[in-house]
């Protein structure tokens, strides 16, 4: 009786290695896999993140575009301004030189 109770404890030992054995494979198992997932959710959040700074580059792109556009529009219509002012000045200096210092009148 003593060897068979001996073989019962000897044999739940097994068991209890066997299973002891399975539950370390299941938990390797599930952090291979939550490493895994984990992983790829970085990955993929990396992609979102890398994708939407390209678009705000390109908006900021588009946006400075625009604004200097806008900005060279303004300096040629002012430049435009300026030279039509000036040529007006001038001929009233040429004008006024003429008329006080050579005593003539155009």
């Amino acid at each position: 009786m003593s060897i068979s109770i001996l073989r019962e404890i000897i044999e739940a030992e097994k068991d209890i290695d066997k299973s002891a054995e399975n539950a370390r494979k299941k938990a390797e198992k599930i952090i291979k896999d939550a490493e895994s997932s984990a992983k790829e959710l970085i990955e993929k959040k990396k992609s979102f993140l890398e994708q939407k700074n390209r678009e705000k580059l390109d908006n900021l792109r588009t946006g400075l575009l625009e604004i200097s556009r806008k900005r060279l529009e303004d300096s040629k219509k002012s430049v435009a301004e300026i030279k039509k002012k000036a040529e007006k000045n001038s001929r009233h200096a040429v004008d006024y030189i003429c008329s006080q210092f050579l005593g003539m009148e155009k």
